[in-house]
């Protein structure tokens, strides 16, 4: 039946334009214009999870295409966004069966894999990016360029082009032998060892016998 102000049938979906995202009430609804009507009108939009303090916020932005259903005259609800005309998908978001994808407008990408690995891969416009996988026995990897951090099933490994910093009170290293290569070595402080084994000492001095020297 027809309603005076409704948009016509309410046993039909509706598309509609998103005009402001911003609810003057708090109320997390969206201000959105009829396509067919014209007629303009604040509705909540439906999501996984809304409770008391807590949910899954992914607002449409002003200027989209929403779908609207009407539970009853007073109660419209917004369903979900379309990609129509020129607003048209990610170039990485295109459709493929077991991969999940969200990017925002400034270029934020996660992406679920479930066919290669599984994977969750996060990337930043600037080129960060943040991958966990199940291959190879699992895998985690922190990229930006040339630099990264990878953690495998074989090891970890830090590759950096500048300087690497460890700053704590007090840094504990156990293996069985660490090793170190590098042209030079330099420390402050007072270096104390069970055994030093070298082939050459360099020094302004040193005290022979003092220590254990081999």
């Amino acid at each position: 039946m027809n309603i005076p102000h409704s948009p016509g049938q309410l046993n039909s979906l509706h598309i509609a334009t998103v005009l402001d995202n911003q609810d003057p009430e708090g109320r997390g609804r969206i201000q959105v214009q009829l396509q067919t009507t014209a007629l303009q009108l604040w509705a909540p939009a439906m999501t996984a999870s809304a409770g008391q303090g807590y949910g899954i916020s992914f607002l449409p932005k002003v200027d989209e295409l929403v779908i609207l259903a009407f539970i009853s005259p007073e109660m419209p609800v917004i369903l979900g966004a379309l990609w129509s005309g020129a607003d048209s998908q990610p170039e990485d978001s295109e459709p493929v069966e077991q991969r999940y994808a969200i990017q925002t407008p400034s270029g934020l990408q996660m992406t679920f894999d479930d066919e290669n690995g599984p994977n969750i891969e996060a990337k930043t416009p600037n080129g960060y990016r943040v991958q966990i996988t199940d291959e190879g026995g699992g895998e985690i990897h922190i990229e930006k360029g040339s630099e990264k951090i990878s953690l495998t099933s074989s090891g970890i490994e830090i590759k950096a082009s500048s300087n690497i910093k460890i700053d704590a009170p007090q840094i504990d290293l156990k293996a069985a032998m660490v090793k170190v290569d590098a042209s030079m070595s330099q420390f402050s402080g007072v270096v104390k060892c069970e055994t030093l084994i070298t082939n050459s000492v360099v020094s302004p001095s040193y005290t022979p016998g003092a220590g254990n020297l081999l």
